[in-house]
Parts: structure tokens; C-alpha cells; sequence
């Protein structure tokens, strides 16, 4: 019959059936019990009914001879047990979790987890939906935003989790005691997990299958985190270009007013397309080697966009136009005849040279050739369809060709031979031919304007597939292609490629005179080209387009027709790299799913802790085991034992977590048979090997980890430094890894964040180590050092203070050593965070030297040249040779180069800048290896290299001002006014009604109205120029529109001329001035003078231009200046344009450009002699560089002035017009190139030149840009050029002038370049370097300083203090210490400021030495127990006070040892009084002698007697006097109806003491002892 007491619904004790020891709580059964007198607030559960050994002993082993083992739920016997603590643990269930194990706190950090998830998900969403999430403009919030917050979370995320961990680790043990069948004690008392992985490992299903789930999760949501989140959180965001499309509205160019088109070549259209295939310049961009483009532009553009240049902020337009293309079609026409035929077949008439082509079509052609191709050979391309049918007749036309044809249905032929002679045969000339087919076609198709970073150029690509599919054949109500045809085969072609006469080329005709110019003239080299019909289709397509080009203009102020297209823009995005998205998105919500299952498996319905309190402050321990003697006897004889004895005696017992104590549940007898020996505690200890708290507080590990923090330092400054000298560009830092998962490219990664996260991840859970076992023995080393306070000591914890909390409590208990080892772990996040954004991958440049030898200087040796002397009325004819090879190479022509560059918006020349020009070195010198590989394509891998070097540089450029004298308000100083009605004078065609006047410029007498007098008083003897580039007439250009007149220009650079001085005999003295002119008003050409009848002459003059009014008129003399400087240049090695340049000092003025006028050296020598030879002399001449640009500059405009002016001549002639080269005539337009490049400047604006100041600044700009043309013009590294010589050139010695000049300064030879070659870097940010480099040297301190500390706390504490027994051990023979732990509450107990304890040696009340924890300066306290009658009990009468008990207070003063902690002499709680145990008591005696105690006089309290911890309840043992009989409490009639299943409870009335003697004869000496100890365990264990 069980006994039952009234049950008040706060028992925490249950009743379950016999299961394994890892099984989770399940149904709980009630345990009766009764409230008693020893306290009105206190419960104590009584022993229920016997049910009988059959009952009990089923389920029980055998110790000793003796049955024990778990009670079986059969029925249970619980006798009275009266807890000491003043804590009522009865009334309420122990329900204390550690903070991170709460619900909300848990519930905060699953709540986390699920935003982080959120916010990559979602931003992974947008970065892919938008192409990023927020634009990049560098400001400091993006930065942070991008690089440091998602770091910084995801070290919040980590740090919870470890303390999350930690905090489960801490309670485990607490968990498997607090089970309904308790534990053993290796997974309670000696339970320790470390390390992550030893609580990974614990976590795995056991031998019996099953796992520790809130462990196992704990540990592999920390592991999750700071392996892949906390590293891989640097590399979510990166910024990167995105384009963004979008529609938007598009005008396009409208050309129905212009339909049919018609060609109307300019002389412009002319320029641009030599410009283009001669010297590789964009002229537009809508016009491209194989198609015309009908612009098309965003509506949002007020003017339409023609030119090779215009931006936009967008990269891209994209829009469907049409397109214009021609195609030649061209069949190979083959040599089948060479003959001689008479001029119309008349045999007394010279025979001519005759071939005759075909085509395996059947097309025939013969060609008849006067002397046309004898010399030099020549070239023609023209129309085939307007020869003679028949070849019957010759008809030479005005290049003395004659041409026939038979079956020929081709457009046009091209014709190409070596040169002809007398008696040519087939062996010994060349002949190619092609029979073409001209086919135009159009479409519709979709453009796209590309807008190239980092260069003004556009260019424009098409939709080739499907222009090729949509496009017709030119309809003739779209344009009129004979027109077309026509234009490119004319004779004009000649007229704009025209050479000096003293240059003697190959002849050329149409179009191939172009074609021979792209091939330097030479006819074998054009028929050796296998791409030659290539470049003959580029050229006609080309001029095709600019004809197009021309009604583009014509149609630009037309309203435009509206369409729709899509524009693109470049921008720098913040994106998500996807791969690292993913891997973070799968990471976070696996790390989900864990910590849910942590929080269901961590609650105390599932996992029940059975604490009241924090566990740990040491007295928290201490309070847990005061209560059971049972587990203090299993614990105070290990005080001398090592950490293994202690784990390996103590993990065989089993306890159990009842009622905020733990209870020894299952008694080991053979672990105390024996009678240890009697030896010195303080040797056994001293025997043993100190040992570190902590495998990281092992000296080598400190050594190491010091060696880390050391070299991480050194390697981040060393890398900071060479980063900042170097670069980092070495594969090892920029290799990037391509991610593609099923085709998907999930973009590249760059693992040196990572890796350097993951390193300071590392280092950080290393000093997170050290911190937390530095936080968990602190309070030890506090009480080792001397006594504390409770405050101090035993009632400290800094287990769940973390980072700057706990840094501020050991600050505020002045332990440093801990408050800078907790600084550094807070620094280490920090450390974690600045590492993960200490590296960005950018492009960058990698620097070094190249020494090579200088090859150029500037020039100071004039350039020496060849000439003919010849006696003739031309001035300055010997000059002619040296200028006309000014012009030899249209190809490299330095005059149109600078037009084009500035008109046509081209490039500059290599090696010069903003108009200087340096001195060329030899970049093939410079290495062109690969020095990284970065692993993906990134914009550096396209990029050339860059050289920086220090050289010379030269500039020329204009000093101008009005002229003094020149007032151009007088119009009489400067025009003639002409009664143009007077028919008997002028002879005109125009018939214009209003102009009956018109006004010419130039005086009539003197001038021959060609001359501009600069003086006061018009003289030829005074100062003077020309309005022309010379003294000619000018006829054109007018500008008629329908019968009205318009504006024109006229525009010359002439030179100053004095005393009758002409061109090129102009200057005395240089530099020379010349005069910039604009003219501005109505001209007519056409107007001639009739020559007067006295001449007999009937016939009219040359056509003159005169103007309807008076134009206006600009004009500057300017003085040209050439000016050399030395200067830093950076320049590309793939074409060698300048980058940057700065200069390094002023400019100086170069006395070397003007010394030599055209020097004659040598006396004359003739040629020849006879009379045949015309007075020609062989000389040799030098001139300086200077003085040869601006003579070849001011006749360029009219080539054939280079013979010179003939000075005997009367006759006034006027300018050439089938001379336009260098310059342009058009209708409106009569200017040379030089004012048309200024005209380009001002956008055509014609007006704006009559301003002086506009007319300065754009003569200014052509100038320089000529001269920098001129410099870089045909230079060689071995001969120079017209700026540049040889290094140390000198003239020859045979010439009257010394080899070299004296003040010739000499050159090195040699010179440095630096060069930078382009690669993708790894840029250090300096403020994370710093912060790194900072938070490492503190580090390194604090690691040294514990380095230190820790060889002390090794002798401070003599065993590691991890485990519950651990602590336990050092307390459970500290009668003092368990005393205060039974009788005050924590609550008391903090604030009780004068108790204080130590950690130290003392004597046990035992006797024995021992080195533990104890309070001091107080007088001891010894209780006697008694335990009353069954009579008590049954009258439920009991006295309160603690007499009543049978408790004697021992009231001597005791005495201290030395230690001032242990007393001379104590008494046992085990030290049972005979009048209890009687004959019991020689197995105490014997107990306490091992104890090395003794009888010393002092009077011993009665024994406490020893209950053994049941399952579900507590027995006490009882002497043999007392039955059992006597003793069976009643079951109050209230606890009948409900009730748990009775457990039965074996008492052994054995005493406690009799389980230390075993049969093995004991030893003095402790090694013996402690071997045999693990042998008997060994034994135990098998």
C-alpha cells in the first residue's frame, strides 16, 4: 500500500516506466507527497509501500553481492528528505533557460535568419529583374551599403548562432540530467564539448541510433555560418555596366523633297572621300565602307546628327531605316591581242600601240594609246557603256586614248598597264583589266548606333541578314543612278589628286587616279594586289555614299518623319552576384530549418533542464550538489586525482537532476572497495602534469597562433605596400571564376574575398576560443589569486557575457588580462568585417622599364636636298625639287591630313598632342607578353600598353595682329569699281538685270587687281600680299540659286611680299609673316574684258570675278613661331597616339627652324654641256625646317606656282581652276584648305571669320595642326623626317659648312621607358587595410600577454576547470563552502559583502589535504542528524527549531593551518556517531583514515545519514536498529485516487565508507594507487 500526500500541482518530480537513458520525457505520471513539520513551506516525499524484493530486484544487477539498479515502477518507497536551501523549489517547476534558448530571443534570431533570407531573395529577384539595384556613383553610402553591411550582418548572424551553440553546449549535461532515468556521468557531470565539432560529433544518432537533434542542428547552423555565410556575404554585391533598353520616340531623316536623287558632286564631297580612302578618316558615321545610312536619331535631339561625331548619353540607338549600297560585279578581262594600228587606217600615218581584252563572257575591248601609258605606264576607269561599238576608226579624246568595244554589256572597265615602249611585247609589260557591273540596291533594316567609350567616334552597324533579304534594286523614281555613274567616272578625279609638276607619275584617269593614289601611283602594285578589286568596291561605294552625304545636308532642315526605336544606356549598377545568391539563398534556408528544429527540440517540454538558476557561477554548482551525500561521496575523494581519473571515475556513476539537486542515482561498488592508501595530496598534485585550460592555451598553440596574427600583419602590409607600388596583378589575385549552371551564367566569383573572410573568420573563432574558456575559468583564477568576495568570485560568471558586456564587466573587476582578450574578440568581427571589403577587383595598370636606344633628336641639321639651277625668268626656281617633295605622297600628305583632322574631326598623328609633336621612339622594344591570367574576359584584355617617357617636343603657332595700314573701311585702298554695262569694255554671258556694277578686288593700277597693299600708299616697292595665294586673278566661285545671287566666301593664306618680290623668293629674313584672309559677299563669275582695239586683239580677257557689292573683308598679319620643350608623354603602343603629356619647363623658341633659307652649297656645276641643256646646274641646298613648312604651306594651294613666278610676263593670269588639291572650290566656296579646316572650326558659319578675333584663334589651331602633320609627316627611324633627324646626324663633309653645329647640345643614347601595361588589379582599400593592420598589432599584443598570463593560470589552477564535475570536485569536500550553499540563497548570497572564499589548499573536514574552494574566516558549524521515530511521523508532530531534528551545533573556536583557509582539525559529515551506527562504524573509521583524518580530539557530529538517488525519489540509509517494520508511513486518504505506479527502492544498509575497500593491498604511493584505481575501472568497463 503506497502512501500518498496531497499533491499542489507545482511537483516536478514524475513517475515513468523503465526506459533507455536517451529517451526524450513522456507521459508524466505524479509522485505522492506530504507536507511536513521540518518547514510550513516545504514538501517531502515519503517512501511508499514495500511491494516486495520480487518486484524491485527484476530489473536490478548485482554490486558487490548486493542488487541495485533503477527502480522499476512496481511500487516505490521515498523516505523523508529535508533540503537545506532556503529556495522553494517545491512550489514551482524549474523553468530557467539560458537567454538565447528563450522563445523570443530564439525566436528573434529564427526571425533574422528568415529577413537575411528575404533580403537575398528579394534582392537577388530586383538585381536580376531591374540589371541591378541602384546605380553606382561612388558616393560613400553605396560603398558601405555594398561592401560592408551585408558582411557586417551576416558577422551578427554568425555571432548569435556561436552564442546560440554555446549556450546549448553549456546545458546539455543539464539535459541528460534532468531525463526521467537520469545519466550516466560521462554525458552529464564529465560532459564537455569544446570545440564545434566535438558538439557536431555528440549531435550524431549514438550506438543506440539515436540523435541529439538541438545539438546536432546547433552545430551545423554555425558551421553553415561561418563557413559559407560569413565568407561568401563579401561577394553578394559587386558593381558592374548594365545596359538598359528603352523605346522611345525617333525622328528620321525625311528625303521625299530631294526624290529622284541626283549627284551634284562638291568639291567637299570630293574631300571627304579622299580623306577617307586615303588617309582612313570617318567623315560620318552613317556612311561606312559598304553602306549609306539614312540617319536616324531620339526625337528628343533637336538637329540631325551627320557628322563622325556626336554623343549622347546613351550608348546605344537602335531604330529601323533604310539603307543604300552598290555593288560591283566585275569580270576579268584577259590580253588576247597586242598590235599596231595606223591612225584611221592610213599606213603613211604613225602606227599606235593597240590591245585588245576580252572577257570569257565575250566582251571586247581594244584600247589604242598614242604615248599616253609610255614612261610610266597609267591607269583608267571609265564608262563602258559610252564607247564606240565598232573599233573602225580611231577617236582619240584629251588624254590621246582611243577606245571600242563589241558585246559588252557591263557599266564600266578598269584598266591597269606598266609602261608601253616602241617595242613592247607581251614579256615585258602588265596588263590587268575588269569588265564591271554597277548594281544599286536599297532596303529597309534595323540600325544600331554604337557610341564607343572613351572616343568621340559613333559608328553605326546594320542588320546585314536582313538587309540582304529586304533589299530592291534602285527604282529610277528614287534616284537617278546614271547621275551617279556619271559623277564617279568623270575626268574630275584628277583635278582634286593633282601632283606638282615636277613630279613625274604614272598616268591616271577617273576614278582610278584615286585608285593609283591609295597604291603611291605605281601600277604594278595595283596589279599585284589580290584585293585590288576589294578596294576599287570600297572606293565607288564610298564616293556613293558621300554623294548621299551631300543630300543628307540638302534635306536636314526638311521636317523629319516620325518613328519609333530604342535607345540603350551604359550604367554602373550595384548587382547580386547570382552565384553567390544562390549559394546563400540555399545556405540561409537550410540554416532555417535548423534553428526551427533547435527551437521545438530546446523547449522544456521537449528538453527539460530541471535548473532554477544560471548554472554557472561555481555556486550554482555547489548548490546542486549540497544536497545529496550520495553525490558528494562520489566526488570528494577525486580532489587528488588527475582529469582522467576524475572523467573515468565519475563517468561510470549515473545522476540525476531531481528538485534542483543532483542525485546519485546508481552507486559503482567496486570503485570503492578498497582502502586507498594513505599518501600527501599535495605530492600526488605535484606528480601530476599541469595542463592548459584550453588545447588553444597550449603554449605552442599561443606560439602559433602569435606566428599567424604575425604573418597575416606582415602579408596585408607588405601587400598594402607592394599595392600601392606595383599592384596586385598576379593570377593568384585576379583569376575570377566562371559559374554556369545549365547554361545559365551565374557571372564570376573572385575568391581572394572570400578567402580573406574566410581567413579572418578563422582567426576570429580562434580568439573566440581563447575568450570563452578565459571568460569560463576567470572567477577560478580571480579566487586562486586571493580571497573574494562572492561578487568577486563564486558568484561570478562570464559564460553568457559576450564581447564589449563582457568586456565592461571585467573591466569593472579589474580583470584585464580578460577585458583585453574580450576586446579582442569584439575587434576580431570588426577584423572579419574590414576583411571582407578589403580587396576590390578593378582594371588597372601594371608599371615598368624598358631601356632603349634613342633613335631621333629634334632637328638642328637642315635638311639637305638636290636642285636644278636653271637662268629663267621664274623666280626662285632652284627651289621647286625641295618643295614639290613636300607633296609627293598624297597617302601621308601632311596638308591634307591636318584638313581632314580638323574638319573631318580625325585623329591626330602618332607621338603628337594639342599640337605638339615629340620625338618618336621605338616601341618594339617593349615586351608583349601576357602576365596574368584573370580567367574571364574583362575590358583590360583588348587594352595596349602604355609608355611613358621623357622627350622633346616641338609646336609651331601664330603671333597675329591687324594690319597697321590696312583700313578696309576705304574700299578704294582695296577694290575697283567696274561699270559692268559698259559692253564695249566687259563681255559677259550671265545676262543678270541687276548688275550693272560690280566691283573687283585689287587696284586696277597698280596690282592688276590682284594685289593687297599694306601700306598707306599703294606701291610695289612697299609692303604688299595677294588676294590669291599668288598674283592671280580669282574667277570663282559664285553662288547663284534660280537666277538670284547669294553670299560667298573667299579665303587665302598669302605671303608678305616687298619691293617686287615673288613667290618663293618672299622673305629677307625668318621667320617670314604672311596674311590670313576672309572675304565675304554676292560675287558672278564669268565677267571678261575685252582686249582694246588697238591691240588688234578681238577676243576677250580670262574670266574675273566680280561682286555685286561691296564684300567685307578680315585680315591678320600673323608671324609664325616654332618652339621646342622638354615633356613627359604617355603614349599607346598599338598606334602610338599620345594619351596624356605634361611639360617640363617653358617652351623655348627654336633657333634651328629658320637658319637655313634654301642655303645653295657647292659652285655650279652643269649638267651638261651644249647648248640642249637650257642653262640647268646641278646644286645641292639646305633649308631649315621652318622655313620649308611655311613655303611648301603658302604655294600649296596652287602647285604649279612652285616653278616660280614668272617675273617677265605681262600678262596677268588668272587661278587655276583644275587645280583643287589643296583646296576647295565649290559653288559659294573658293578657299584653300587651311581656311576651309578654319571654316570647319566655326561649324560653317561663314560669317564668323569676318570677326578677327574668331579669324585669330581658328588661323591659330589650323596652324599648329599643320606644322604638328608636317613633323610627323614620312618618319623614319632611320633617315628622320622634316622635324626629327638621326641621332647625331650631320651634313656632309664635302659641304661648305661644318658637319655639325657647335652649339649642337649632345644626346643620350639611351632612354628609360616606363611602361604600363593594362591588367586586372586587386586594389587594397585603405581604410580596411588600416583597420586590419591596427586590429592584428592589438591582437598580437594581447596574444603575447596571454601567452604569458596562461603559464601562470596553468600553475593557478592545477587541473582544466571545463566539466560540471570538474567544479564539482573542487567543492564537494568544502564543508564550509556546502554549508553556505544549503543554508543562503543566491539572492543572500550577493549580498553578503564580507564571506569570502579561495581557491587553494586546505584541509578537508576529513583531514585530508585538498585543493579546492572554501570559504574562510568563519567558525565552523557541525550538525547532528537524527532522524525521528515512525511515532513521529505517525503524530505528525515535529519540532521546528533544529534540535528538534536532532542537530547539534559544535561551539568550539576552530583553528586555521597556514592556509588560512582549512582548520587545523574538522570533523566529517560523514563522521556517523555510534549511537546511530554502532557497529557500522569500522568501515568509517577506516574511510577516514584514507582521508587522512583521524581521532584529533574533536567532537564529531552524528552522520548525516546518506540517501541514494533513486529514478524518482530519495532513500535514507537507516541503521540496522531501526527496521523496516517500524517504519512505514501511512498514505493520507487524498492521494488514494491519484497516484504514480509505486517504485520500488533497494536500501543498502551498508555504509557509504565500506565501498572503499577493495582486495587489493593499498600502497603509499599514489602512482601505485591511482594505477590500480584504473585498473579495477578497466575491469568495471570490459
Amino acid at each position: 500500500m503506497a502512501f500518498h500526500g496531497r499533491n499542489n500541482g507545482n511537483n516536478p518530480y514524475q513517475a515513468l516506466p523503465d526506459t533507455s537513458e536517451e529517451v526524450d520525457i513522456g507521459h508524466s505520471y505524479e509522485l505522492g507527497n506530504l507536507p511536513t513539520p521540518v518547514s510550513n513551506d516545504q514538501n517531502h516525499y515519503l517512501q511508499l509501500p514495500h511491494a516486495g524484493k520480487d518486484g524491485f530486484y527484476s530489473q536490478m544487477g548485482e554490486y558487490n553481492g548486493k542488487p541495485t539498479g533503477v527502480a522499476q515502477p512496481s511500487s516505490t518507497t521515498v523516505k523523508e528528505y529535508a533540503p537545506g536551501s532556503e529556495e522553494n523549489h517545491d512550489t514551482a517547476a524549474p523553468s530557467w533557460l539560458p537567454y538565447t534558448l528563450r522563445w523570443h530571443i530564439l525566436s528573434s534570431v529564427l526571425a533574422l535568419t528568415v529577413v537575411l533570407e528575404l533580403l537575398v531573395v528579394v534582392f537577388h529577384v530586383i538585381s536580376s529583374r531591374d540589371s541591378g539595384l541602384v546605380d553606382d556613383d561612388g558616393s560613400d553610402g553605396i560603398v558601405v551599403a555594398s561592401k560592408f553591411v551585408p558582411t557586417v550582418l551576416a558577422v551578427i548572424h554568425v555571432l548569435l548562432i556561436s552564442i546560440l551553440l554555446n549556450d546549448v553546449k553549456r546545458t546539455q549535461a543539464f539535459a541528460h540530467l534532468a531525463s526521467p532515468q537520469g545519466a550516466s556521468g560521462k554525458r552529464s557531470l564529465t560532459w564537455t564539448a569544446e570545440a564545434w565539432w566535438d558538439a557536431l560529433l555528440e549531435g550524431f544518432p549514438n550506438h543506440e541510433g539515436k540523435a541529439n537533434w538541438a545539438l546536432l542542428c546547433a552545430a551545423l547552423t554555425f558551421m553553415l555560418g561561418f563557413l559559407i555565410v560569413s565568407p561568401f556575404s563579401s561577394s553578394l554585391f559587386v558593381t558592374q555596366d548594365i545596359i538598359f533598353t528603352y523605346e522611345v520616340p525617333f525622328k528620321k531623316l525625311d528625303l521625299s523633297s530631294a526624290l529622284p536623287l541626283q549627284a551634284t558632286p562638291l568639291g567637299a564631297t570630293y574631300f571627304r572621300t579622299i580623306g577617307n580612302v586615303l588617309q582612313n578618316i570617318t567623315t560620318s558615321a552613317w556612311i561606312t565602307d559598304k553602306y549609306a545610312i539614312l540617319p536616324v536619331w531620339p526625337a528628343r535631339i533637336d538637329s540631325v546628327p551627320l557628322g563622325p561625331q556626336f554623343s549622347d548619353s546613351m550608348q546605344t540607338w537602335s531604330a529601323r531605316t533604310t539603307v543604300f549600297n552598290v555593288e560591283e560585279n566585275c569580270e576579268q578581262m584577259d590580253l588576247v591581242r597586242l598590235y599596231s594600228q595606223p591612225w584611221n587606217n592610213n599606213p603613211s600615218v604613225t602606227n599606235w600601240t593597240s590591245v585588245q581584252l576580252s572577257t570569257s563572257s565575250g566582251c571586247t575591248l581594244n584600247i589604242t594609246s598614242e604615248d599616253t601609258f609610255n614612261g610610266y605606264g597609267g591607269s583608267v576607269w571609265s564608262s563602258l557603256s559610252n564607247l564606240t561599238i565598232t573599233p573602225d576608226e580611231l577617236s582619240f579624246d584629251e588624254n590621246f586614248l582611243s577606245y571600242a568595244k563589241d558585246n559588252c554589256t557591263q557599266d564600266e572597265f578598269i584598266f591597269i598597264t606598266t609602261k608601253w615602249s616602241t617595242n613592247m611585247t607581251t614579256s615585258n609589260f602588265t596588263i590587268a583589266a575588269q569588265a564591271c557591273e554597277s548594281r544599286y540596291y536599297t532596303g529597309d533594316t534595323d540600325a544600331t548606333v554604337l557610341f564607343n567609350e572613351g572616343s568621340s567616334l559613333v559608328r553605326v552597324n546594320i542588320d546585314e541578314s536582313q538587309y540582304s533579304h529586304n533589299r530592291i534594286q534602285i527604282p529610277e523614281s528614287t534616284a537617278k543612278l546614271s547621275t551617279f555613274q556619271d559623277a564617279f567616272i568623270s575626268p574630275n578625279w584628277s583635278v582634286h589628286l593633282r601632283q606638282p609638276s615636277q613630279n613625274l607619275n604614272p598616268f591616271s584617269s577617273g576614278p582610278a587616279t584615286l585608285l593609283s593614289a591609295l597604291y603611291n601611283f605605281s601600277p604594278q602594285e595595283i596589279i599585284d594586289d589580290p584585293s585590288m578589286l576589294q578596294n576599287a568596291g570600297k572606293l565607288k561605294q564610298r564616293f556613293f555614299g558621300e554623294l548621299l552625304r551631300d543630300k543628307f545636308d540638302e534635306t536636314s532642315t526638311d521636317n523629319p518623319s516620325n518613328i519609333t526605336g530604342t535607345t540603350t544606356q551604359n550604367r554602373r549598377r550595384v548587382v547580386v552576384v547570382p552565384a553567390v545568391a544562390i549559394i546563400l539563398e540555399v545556405i540561409l534556408g537550410i540554416q532555417l530549418v535548423l534553428l526551427a528544429v533547435v527551437f521545438f527540440k530546446t523547449r522544456l517540454s521537449k528538453r527539460p533542464l530541471g535548473l532554477f538558476t544560471d548554472p554557472a557561477p561555481a555556486m550554482s554548482i555547489a548548490k546542486l550538489i549540497a544536497q545529496d551525500p550520495g553525490t558528494l561521496r562520489s566526488l570528494e575523494g577525486l580532489h587528488a586525482s588527475t582529469l582522467e581519473e576524475i572523467r573515468s571515475v565519475v563517468a561510470e556513476q549515473r545522476y540525476q537532476l531531481i528538485d534542483g539537486q543532483v542525485r546519485l542515482i546508481d552507486l559503482e561498488d567496486d570503485l570503492h572497495q578498497s582502502t586507498p592508501p594513505e599518501y600527501d595530496a599535495r605530492q600526488t598534485m605535484a606528480a601530476i602534469q599541469s595542463r592548459p585550460q584550453s588545447f588553444t592555451f597550449g603554449l605552442w598553440l599561443l606560439i602559433i597562433l602569435t606566428f599567424l596574427l604575425s604573418a597575416t600583419l606582415t602579408v596585408i602590409a607588405y601587400l598594402y605596400w607592394y599595392s600601392g607600388i606595383y599592384g596586385l596583378y598576379q593570377t593568384a589575385f585576379v583569376y575570377a571564376f566562371d559559374i554556369t549552371i545549365g547554361g545559365v551564367d551565374l557571372s564570376n566569383v573572385n575568391p581572394a574575398s572570400i578567402l580573406t573572410t574566410f581567413l579572418a573568420v578563422s582567426i576570429g573563432l580562434w580568439w573566440g576560443s581563447l575568450e570563452t574558456t578565459l571568460r569560463r575559468i576567470q572567477p577560478f583564477l580571480s579566487l586562486a589569486k586571493k580571497p573574494v568576495t562572492g561578487n568577486e568570485g563564486l558568484l561570478v560568471s562570464y559564460i553568457s557575457s559576450y564581447l564589449l558586456w563582457a568586456v565592461w564587466k571585467a573591466s569593472k573587476r579589474r580583470h584585464w588580462v580578460l577585458a583585453a582578450i574580450c576586446t579582442g574578440a569584439f575587434l576580431s568581427e570588426i577584423f572579419t568585417i574590414a576583411m571582407s571589403s578589403i580587396w576590390q577587383r578593378e582594371p588597372g595598370s601594371l608599371p615598368f622599364q624598358v631601356n632603349t636606344q634613342r633613335q631621333l633628336e629634334l632637328r638642328t641639321v637642315p635638311r639637305l636636298s638636290d636642285a636644278t639651277l636653271q637662268f629663267t625668268s621664274h623666280a626662285g626656281n632652284y627651289k621647286q625639287t625641295a618643295l614639290a617633295s613636300l607633296f609627293s605622297n598624297m597617302r601621308t600628305s601632311w596638308i591634307y591630313g591636318a584638313a581632314v583632322q580638323i574638319s573631318l574631326n580625325g585623329s591626330e598623328p602618332a607621338w603628337s598632342s594639342n599640337g605638339w609633336s615629340f620625338i618618336p621612339h621605338n616601341l618594339a622594344t617593349v615586351p608583349q607578353t601576357d602576365v596574368q591570367n584573370a580567367g574571364n574576359t574583362t575590358a583590360t584584355s583588348s587594352t595596349s600598353m602604355n609608355v611613358t617617357v621623357e622627350t622633346s617636343g616641338t609646336r609651331a603657332r601664330l603671333e597675329c595682329s591687324p594690319h597697321e595700314h590696312l583700313n578696309f573701311m576705304d574700299s578704294t585702298n582695296w577694290l575697283t569699281e567696274w561699270n559692268l554695262a559698259n559692253t564695249s569694255q566687259w563681255n559677259q554671258t550671265l545676262n543678270l538685270d541687276n548688275l550693272k556694277r560690280g566691283f573687283e578686288l585689287g587696284l586696277s593700277d597698280p596690282g592688276d587687281n590682284t594685289i593687297l597693299f599694306l601700306d598707306n600708299n599703294a606701291s610695289m616697292t612697299g609692303n604688299y600680299t595677294t588676294f590669291f595665294v599668288n598674283n592671280k586673278r580669282l574667277q570663282c566661285c559664285q553662288n547663284i540659286t534660280n537666277g538670284e545671287i547669294g553670299s560667298s566666301s573667299v579665303g587665302y593664306w598669302s605671303p608678305n611680299l616687298r619691293n617686287g618680290s615673288y613667290y618663293p623668293d618672299f622673305a629677307t629674313s625668318w621667320p617670314a609673316n604672311f596674311t590670313v584672309k576672309w572675304i565675304r559677299g554676292r560675287p558672278v563669275e564669268g565677267y571678261r574684258e575685252k582686249y582694246p582695239p588697238e591691240s588688234g586683239n578681238t577676243g576677250s580677257g580670262p574670266p574675273r570675278l566680280m561682286w555685286a557689292e561691296k564684300p567685307q573683308m578680315a585680315a591678320l598679319n600673323c608671324m609664325p613661331i616654332i618652339e621646342t620643350a622638354n615633356a613627359s608623354v604617355t603614349v599607346s603602343t598599338d598606334d602610338s597616339h599620345v594619351i596624356d603629356f605634361n611639360l617640363i619647363g617653358e617652351p623655348q623658341s627654336d633657333p634651328y627652324a629658320w637658319s637655313d633659307d634654301f642655303k645653295q652649297h657647292k659652285s655650279y656645276q652643269g649638267l651638261c654641256e651644249g647648248p640642249q641643256c637650257g642653262n640647268l646646274y646641278s646644286i645641292n641646298i639646305t633649308t631649315s625646317h621652318g622655313i620649308l613648312f611655311v613655303t611648301g604651306l603658302l604655294g600649296a594651294a596652287e602647285l604649279s606656282d612652285f616653278v616660280g613666278t614668272n617675273i617677265d610676263t605681262s600678262d596677268i593670269q588668272s587661278e587655276d581652276t583644275g587645280d583643287q588639291t589643296f583646296n576647295i572650290r565649290e559653288p559659294g566656296l573658293n578657299v584653300d584648305l587651311m581656311t576651309y579646316s578654319m571654316l570647319s572650326l566655326v561649324n560653317n558659319d561663314h560669317d564668323a571669320l569676318l570677326d578677327l578675333g574668331t579669324l585669330e584663334r581658328t588661323a591659330q589651331q589650323t596652324f599648329t595642326t599643320l606644322f604638328q602633320n608636317f613633323a610627323s609627316n614620312n618618319v623614319s627611324f632611320e633617315t628622320g623626317g622634316y622635324v626629327f633627324q638621326p641621332l647625331n646626324e650631320s651634313l656632309p663633309a664635302d659641304l661648305d659648312t661644318p658637319q655639325k653645329r657647335a652649339d649642337t647640345p649632345p644626346a643620350d643614347s639611351t632612354v628609360t621607358l616606363n611602361v604600363s601595361r593594362p591588367v586586372e588589379l586587386l586594389q587594397m582599400s585603405k581604410p580596411a587595410a588600416w583597420i586590419c593592420m591596427l586590429i592584428l598589432a592589438y591582437l598580437i599584443i594581447a596574444s603575447v600577454i596571454l601567452a604569458i598570463a596562461s603559464r601562470r593560470y596553468t600553475k593557478m589552477l592545477l587541473r582544466k576547470i571545463d566539466s560540471i564535475a570538474d567544479v564539482a570536485v573542487l567543492m564537494a569536500g568544502s564543508e564550509k563552502l556546502l554549508n553556505l550553499a544549503r543554508e543562503k540563497s543566491m539572492k543572500d548570497m550577493k549580498n553578503d559583502h564580507a564571506t569570502k572564499a579561495r581557491l587553494g589548499w586546505f584541509t578537508g573536514a576529513d583531514g585530508a589535504q585538498r585543493w579546492g574552494i572554501e570559504l574562510l574566516g568563519d567558525e565552523d558549524k557541525k550538525y547532528e542528524t537524527f532522524i525521528p521515530p515512525y511515532e513521529v511521523y505517525k503524530s505528525n508532530t515535529f519540532d521546528d527549531e533544529p534540535g528538534g531534528l536532532g542537530i547539534t551545533m559544535g561551539g568550539s573556536a576552530p583553528e586555521y593551518n597556514a592556509d588560512v583557509v582549512s582548520q587545523l582539525s574538522s570533523s566529517s559529515p560523514h563522521n556517523h556517531g555510534p549511537d546511530i551506527y554502532g557497529p557500522r562504524l569500522t568501515h568509517h573509521e577506516e574511510y577516514i583514515t584514507w582521508h587522512g583524518g583521524g581521532d584529533l580530539g574533536v567532537e564529531r557530529a552524528p552522520l548525516t545519514p546518506s540517501p541514494i538517488s533513486q529514478e524518482h525519489g530519495s532513500q535514507i540509509y537507516e541503521h540496522s536498529q531501526v527496521s523496516h517494520e517500524e517504519y512505514y508511513p501511512i498514505s493520507p486518504p487524498y492521494l488514494e485516487e491519484r497516484r504514480a505506479p509505486s517504485i520500488d527502492v533497494n536500501v543498502d544498509d551498508t555504509p557509504f565508507s565500506s565501498y572503499f575497500r577493495g582486495g587489493e593491498e593499498s600502497t603509499s604511493d599514489p602512482i601505485s594507487s591511482r594505477q590500480s584505481l584504473l585498473r579495477r575501472i578497466s575491469r568495471r568497463q570490459s
